[in-house]
């Protein structure tokens, strides 16, 4: 394996007779940065001219650009045929090659991943619920992604799919329990009646049906009204009666007599 500092230091000391092109393995490279030193020494002694100043430009433009090159652009360049999984190891089971589109499909999640990220910090929650949502399709088994999807939706007052991810990022892997409980982004879904059932089973949601029964209430019997046919009854509304023609009598409406026979007629009646 080439490392790129390692080049860039040879570049800078040694780059005018391209030895660094040597250490990278490109043979011609080297061998014509030494014929181009050769000739800028030979025509600077006998011209005059600082033609030697080219080779050591042009080997210091080399230093400066290994030194600046990502150490991912440099390990694609120069370790792509001589890795340890490149050449040696091709076909073998025990070492496998790494795969291209996995590479590609890896840089492409933590770019959405990042996105999402910065959009939830900006308030756009709709935007990154759709970051999340793309990231979650290329590795959906990451609780991280589950964790910032509950975020989201719980920012976005979405309690069943605010759930549903918080579920799934427990299941997956994620244990900072005290997050569920302090972050401030969940606070909506702390709020819900159900989050109190999500924590007792183990942070999943209850499966619908298998809430525990409620305690079947015992009812006393009513109690039975009395009859309106009783003695008592009877007797409540012959009392009722005498006394509103007693207060006919006291109003002048009635006389004594006519109270009286009234009186009579009524307690005759009763007793019929």
């Amino acid at each position: 394996m080439k490392n790129k500092n390692v080049a860039g230091f040879l570049a800078l000391i040694f780059g005018f007779f391209g030895v660094h092109r040597f250490y990278l393995g490109q043979r011609a490279f080297g061998i014509l940065y030494m014929i181009i030193a050769f000739f800028a020494i030979l025509i600077t002694a006998e011209e005059g001219v600082p033609f030697i100043l080219a080779p050591a430009i042009l080997a210091l433009v080399d230093a400066v650009l290994f030194f600046a090159m990502p150490k991912e652009d440099f390990d694609r360049r120069y370790n792509k045929a001589r890795n340890w999984y490149g050449r040696h190891y091709q076909n073998s089971d025990r070492f496998p090659a790494p795969s291209r589109r996995r590479r590609v499909h890896q840089s492409e999640f933590e770019i959405i991943k990042r996105r999402g990220i910065q959009n939830f910090r900006d308030y756009r929650f709709d935007e990154a619920a759709e970051d999340f949502e793309q990231a979650l399709s290329l590795d959906p088994e990451n609780a991280a992604i589950h964790y910032n999807l509950a975020a989201t939706y719980s920012m976005l007052e979405d309690e069943q799919l605010g759930f549903q991810h918080l579920e799934d990022a427990v299941e997956y892997g994620f244990d900072q329990v005290e997050k569920i409980h302090n972050h401030d982004a969940l606070a909506f879904l702390r709020s819900r009646p159900a989050f109190q059932s999500f924590v007792d089973n183990g942070y999943q949601m209850p499966l619908p049906g298998l809430e525990a029964p409620e305690e079947e209430l015992e009812l006393e019997p009513a109690p039975q009204q009395p009859d309106q046919s009783t003695p008592d009854s009877n007797s409540a509304q012959l009392l009722e009666q005498i006394v509103e023609l007693g207060k006919l009598r006291d109003r002048g409406i009635l006389t004594d007599a006519e109270f009286a026979q009234q009186k009579e007629k009524i307690l005759l009646k009763q007793k019929g």
